[in-house]
């Protein structure tokens, strides 16, 4: 371990002891201090992701991250990643457009999220308690990078309506079943509550600008309540250009607009809420892939053109149940039914230059391409919790959960090609459609003793089944594999057991020490059962390679421990855990198998080959500087640190996709009367130095150690009225994230990073906000 426990515990020892001299926090009270979203948190808050239970931070045993709608305006949140940007493990990997010319249709945007080394559909995503769509690798060329870079990533949202991100870190399998193998980010939408505070009739109108995109975003709702009913509307727009970066370089110009709309009712009936929310979302992008134009790998030298569309929309009712009858057999039961939709297409338009003799370019030589990708994934499905305390006054207390998951999820694909240079392909369907049926059942029970004492056992049975339905395009491409052709693909069915053991020991009201194991599972996708897909040729295999189908696959399965200590109360917060996963049976993508077609290509599939460690610790704390001096009143010091080093056991390897030891801190100033405040963060990331280079990347790029400085402020010279202002890279530093470089290389290999890629210099954010 890279702290001995001894002196992690001594220290966090020392520094509870300290804070538990103050008064704890009223659990009721909501600090105005602002989260960074990471370790640091405002006193008092509630979390509920680590037990679909609402309870107080200092309750909750585990790791969690929480940023709220405040959080990210403080903080200059401009997309998907800003939630994440001080928390010292996570992190959000993000896709340049690729500078591969065989590969010129790789979308840029946020592919995955990142928790402590484990990405993609190791991770679980929900959406006011909806599963969101898993990634697709299928049809990206970088799957040595791990996740299949490039591919299509999960990013269907505007965080301009989020209400609440909260981030579980660890395998949480035993409450949110498959794909919470590494961790999981919940993100929840505002209710009219929100906009209401209380009154019967409120709105909102924002308008925002980032330089680091030259985007422009704006929001304007508004909700209305009358007796038990309530109804919001809320719009959030967007449009931008490409990022910028930092080099000599120049980024692909880019241009994007977003649209997103959120209607949700609420009606109150005696002991039964019931809410209805209806969501779509759409985001354009183009893309002039210059770099894929003018690649070292040529394919098409004169213009490669991209167009994405994401869209997402959603319907749900909730229902909740509070009797206050005590002859009722449920304390509270929450219901949900939901539908969803997501999609994307991806339409490339790329050309090379005709022969040229003599000066004069020779009629019919160019080659044009034209493509179209598609996938779609659409989800209907019905979850209820029940909740239940007993136990009474006695020494020995229980609040008990049981709950039901069931969903039905459809997935399908769709590859065209028209090109000159070789025969039109209208059937290049990268895996076969198919229908995931999902069943859990979970139970959790949270026996307290004594007061200090929590034990709190966590169990859950799923089955989960994949029926393909081929179609006539898959079943020719099946055929067209020739001696390597398969059977149509059958059923996969399997059922998991998911136990999970919380035990906290708190001496006082605000101290904690806490030890936590969980195991998770993954089962494959339908994607990584039927995957079918030719590459071009590289320098690795002149002839290029096949990716053939595994329908044998069986689930990951991982074991994670953690042990941790927290303290909180007037004079500030500290937390400090250690943990330790080990994975098994991890599915790998593009696995040569040794063989190759009769045309030379290199026979490649999916298989589960990986045993894998991740283990590290994380600390940080928060400090309320009027608490030791009556002068210092309103000023906060921070700071997070945290560091994960992973492993492949099987190959004896580092994992690429452990991002290198990140520390963030602050100072900041809180006006008393919550009218203005100031924040200075700072970001430390050490130099990349674990990387294995035996993919089929080669060696990579490594990036150097880098350090970043924010100045964040607000300013609310009316009750209705807030500014928000940030400056970003103050000393415009040039560095690259190690979650960038790492992907989406595709051909040109992993040392190929260039100052294209470099994150953006100086760059600054402007916000105003008009409530009613």
């Amino acid at each position: 371990m890279i702290v001995p426990r001894s002196i992690v515990f001594q220290v966090t020892f020392a520094i509870g002891m300290a804070l538990q001299s103050a008064p704890a926090a009223d659990p009721e009270e909501v600090s105005a201090a602002g989260d960074d979203g990471s370790v640091v948190h405002d006193l008092g808050e509630l979390v509920v992701v680590g037990t679909r239970t609402e309870q107080r931070w200092i309750d909750a045993a585990g790791t969690t991250l929480r940023a709220d709608s405040e959080d990210l305006l403080r903080t200059g949140s401009q997309d998907l990643s800003g939630f994440a940007k001080y928390d010292p493990t996570v992190s959000l990997p993000f896709d340049f457009s690729s500078g591969d010319g065989a590969f010129g249709y790789g979308q840029s945007g946020y592919g995955s999220i990142n928790i402590r080394g484990a990405e993609g559909n190791r991770i679980a995503i929900e959406l006011d308690g909806i599963r969101q769509p898993p990634q697709y690798v299928s049809t990206s060329f970088d799957m040595g990078s791990g996740d299949g870079a490039g591919g299509i990533g999960r990013d269907y949202f505007d965080p301009a309506l989020f209400d609440l991100v909260e981030v579980l870190k660890g395998g949480a399998s035993a409450l949110y079943g498959s794909d919470a193998l590494g961790g999981v980010v919940a993100f929840s939408t505002p209710d009219p509550a929100s906009m209401l505070t209380g009154r019967n009739a409120g709105g909102l109108l924002r308008t925002q600008y980032f330089s680091a995109n030259e985007s422009i975003a704006g929001q304007v709702g508004g909700a209305v309540r009358k007796g038990d009913t309530s109804v919001m509307l809320l719009y959030a727009g967007r449009h931008g250009e490409e990022t910028a970066n930092n080099g000599v370089e120049p980024p692909n110009p880019a241009d994007f607009t977003s649209n997103s709309a959120l209607l949700k009712a609420e009606h109150v009936l005696g002991d039964h809420v019931f809410r209805l929310a209806l969501e779509a979302f759409e985001r354009e992008a183009f893309t002039d892939v210059r770099s894929a134009a003018s690649s070292k790998f040529p394919v098409f030298n004169d213009y490669v053109y991209n167009n994405q569309l994401l869209d997402r929309q959603r319907a749900s009712l909730k229902w909740q149940w509070t009797p206050q009858s005590e002859s009722a057999w449920v304390d509270q039961l929450d219901s949900h039914a939901y539908w969803q939709h997501a999609g994307t297409v991806s339409e490339n338009d790329s050309a090379s230059k005709p022969f040229v003799i003599d000066g004069v370019p020779i009629p019919g030589t160019e080659r044009p391409r034209q493509q179209r990708i598609s996938f779609d994934t659409d989800i209907m499905g019905l979850s209820s919790v029940a909740r239940r305390e007993f136990g009474g006054s006695g020494r020995v207390t229980h609040a008990g959960m049981a709950g039901i998951d069931l969903s039905l999820e459809s997935g399908s694909n769709r590859f065209t090609r028209l090109d000159s240079g070789m025969s039109d392909d209208v059937n290049r369907t990268s895996f076969a459609p198919t229908d995931t049926i999902r069943t859990g059942v979970f139970l959790q029970d949270e026996i307290k003793i004594d007061g200090q004492w929590f034990v709190t056992p966590g169990l859950r049975l799923d089955w989960q089944g994949i029926k393909p339905d081929p179609n006539q395009a898959y079943l020719d491409r099946l055929a067209a594999l020739g001696r390597f052709g398969q059977e149509p693909p059958t059923d996969y069915e399997n059922f998991s057991v998911s136990p999970r053991l919380n035990l906290a020991w708190k001496p006082t009201e605000i101290v904690q020490w806490y030890g936590t194991y969980a195991h998770g599972v993954r089962n494959p996708t339908a994607e990584e059962l039927s995957m079918v897909f030719d590459h071009p040729p590289s320098g690795g295999n002149p002839a290029g390679a096949l990716t053939i189908p595994n329908p044998s696959l069986e689930e990951e399965q991982s074991d994670a421990f953690e042990l941790g200590f927290k303290a909180e109360g007037d004079a500030g917060r500290f937390q400090a855990s250690v943990f330790y996963t080990n994975y098994r049976d991890f599915i790998e993508n593009g696995v040569p198998t040794g063989e190759l077609d009769d045309d030379g290509r290199e026979i490649v599939t999916t298989v589960n080959r990986g045993e894998a460690e991740i283990y590290g610790f994380e600390l940080g704390g928060m400090l309320e500087a009027g608490h030791f001096h009556d002068k210092a009143e309103g000023w906060q010091l921070g700071l997070a640190t945290g560091k994960s080093i992973g492993n492949n056991l099987t190959d004896d390897v580092p994992l690429n996709s452990i991002e290198p030891w990140k520390t963030a801190g602050f100072i900041g100033y809180e006006d008393p009367e919550g009218r203005f405040g100031a924040r200075l963060s700072g970001i430390y990331t050490a130099e990349v130095t674990r990387v294995d280079d035996t993919t089929n990347q080669g060696a990579f790029f490594r990036p150097p150690a880098w350090f970043t400085l924010d100045l964040a402020a607000w300013w609310e010279p009316t009750e209705t009225v807030a500014i928000h202002a940030g400056f970003n890279n103050i000393f415009d530093e040039k560095y690259w994230a190690w979650g960038s470089v790492r992907r989406g290389n595709g051909h040109l290999g992993g040392n190929a990073t260039s100052d294209r890629s470099t994150a953006p210099g100086r760059n600054f954010s402007l916000s105003f906000t008009k409530t009613f």
